[in-house]
């Protein structure tokens, strides 16, 4: 089975107190599901990865590589700065990561971690990324949201995601944060091609 991992990373002005956690924390999601793999040969896993501001709105990191050819993270390719166009990020990343599958037995996970609220997107508002999202978990997508600085339960429902997460926006809350993620990313995948599309929407950060 095909796993495609899209994380979604806010590069907007107000990261940059966090950048270097949230570097070590993004390579340290890399390593483990590089481990993932390594233990289950039967799946493959791809990972884009991508950061966005109003400056470079999808900015590819790594797109849809083998996950044992991602390279790690450098400061060279975080930069926060700007503005916070989340809706244009996901939107845009969604379809043209949707190019790339390869059969309809693949699994998507789509994870996007933010400080900030939407303020600079020009092509997708709530309502159309929301319809987005809805169309794509009929088709073995998941979507999880991971906020600070704001209600993210409320800001993830805008857009249709049931799964979220709140974090602290310091080293230590960042830290914990992406170990968290990484916990419930490694039991999702373990669980997730026997799961239904209702159980997969709603128990990504269950214990």
């Amino acid at each position: 089975m095909n796993f495609y991992h899209l994380i979604l990373l806010d590069a907007s002005g107000s990261m940059y107190c966090i950048r270097q956690t949230a570097l070590t924390g993004c390579n340290e999601t890399v390593q483990s599901i590089r481990s993932m793999q390594r233990k289950n040969p039967e799946q493959n896993h791809f990972l884009t990865l991508v950061s966005f501001n109003s400056d470079s709105v999808t900015n590819y990191v790594l797109d849809n590589v083998p996950v044992s050819e991602a390279k790690e993270l450098t400061p060279a390719d975080y930069q926060p700065d700007s503005c916070t166009p989340l809706y244009d990020a996901v939107g845009l990343s969604v379809l043209r990561l949707e190019k790339k599958m390869q059969d309809e037995d693949s699994l998507a996970l789509v994870t996007i971690i933010t400080d900030g609220l939407e303020n600079a997107s020009t092509e997708f508002n709530a309502e159309k990324l929301k319809k987005l999202i809805a169309e794509k978990k009929k088709n073995n997508w998941t979507f999880a949201f991971i906020g600070a600085n704001q209600d993210e339960v409320v800001e993830a429902g805008k857009i249709g995601i049931s799964n979220s997460l709140r974090f602290e926006q310091s080293a230590a809350g960042t830290g914990r944060m992406f170990r968290s993620f990484s916990k419930s990313m490694e039991r999702f995948c373990e669980a997730a091609p026997c799961m239904t599309a209702e159980e997969r929407d709603t128990s990504f950060f269950s214990e």
